[in-house]
């Protein structure tokens, strides 16, 4: 396994949001110097971010990218390929292929959590998800070496794909080779998971994991048992990245280095 720590590009707009923030070059440094050896990128629009200095600083600090996170895509702007709305719909999957574009210079995946959208009142539930279907396969075929993750989502976040069995059955509709899943932890304990039972559902496509303690906290100061999660993934010889999403508290600083320091002996 290997070990990442989630960056929010200078396009997120400040917040409290699940990635430490700041300038570029920095905030790499930053994740570098704490033994991380990757970074993790929460990005809300591609287009808006200077891919020259990222790519730069990425090579400066000898950082892997293992994944784009488009979470604020839906978070901060509201897209979703299961909106109502056909013109925000296309915005939606513009976002995605320009995410995807992203990470083909890293050959980074890009997950899909809160971007595929929701069940809403009014439309068909079996035509939101041909929507989505139709969203991630496009999307995916366009980019056919970048992989799409898909991320199942609590309820308090989602309605529909909220565990792994659903979402691996959705994942073997579409049957495309660069379309897999990826867990997280805050998701899968408010969905009453069984972390084993979980991971070896998804074994076949399981290409990415976030981990986070209770309420988001840095890992090891909520009440989550991490060694629970750690010893699943090293159980099942999981070679992977495993990105740590949670948010800054009390700063960016100190959650950056809690997280590192309780996950250290996984990695050594």
């Amino acid at each position: 396994m290997k070990l990442a720590y989630m960056y929010a590009t200078p396009d997120v707009s400040p917040a409290q949001v699940t990635a430490i923030q700041g300038e570029i070059g920095p905030t790499l440094a930053r994740i570098r110097r704490t033994g991380y050896t990757g970074v993790e990128l929460l990005v809300r629009d591609p287009a808006r971010i200077d891919s020259a200095a990222l790519e730069s600083a990425v090579q400066l600090e000898g950082l892997d990218v293992p994944a784009i996170c488009t979470g604020e895509v839906y978070g901060e702007d509201g897209l979703s390929f299961a909106d109502p709305d056909p013109v925000t719909r296309s915005v939606a999957r513009d976002r995605m292929l320009a995410s995807l574009e992203l990470a083909s210079r890293f050959g980074a995946m890009v997950n899909v959590g809160r971007l595929r959208g929701r069940f809403v009142e009014g439309v068909d539930p079996r035509q939101t998800m041909d929507w989505i279907t139709e969203a991630v396969t496009a999307c995916a075929k366009s980019y056919p070496d970048t992989a799409v993750v898909m991320e199942p989502v609590n309820r308090h976040y989602a309605n529909c794909l909220l565990n792994s069995v659903e979402t691996m059955e959705f994942i073997r509709s579409i049957d495309l080779p660069n379309v897999g899943i990826m867990l997280d932890s805050v998701h899968m304990m408010i969905e009453g998971e069984d972390i084993v039972a979980s991971m070896r559902e998804s074994a076949s496509h399981f290409w990415h994991f976030h981990i986070s303690d209770s309420d988001r906290l840095p890992v090891g100061q909520g009440s989550y048992r991490i060694e629970e999660f750690m010893d699943a993934l090293a159980a099942m010889d999981f070679r992977r990245y495993v990105a740590v999403e949670t948010f800054q508290i009390p700063d960016g600083d100190q959650a950056v280095q809690a997280s590192f320091d309780y996950l250290r002996p996984y990695f050594s």
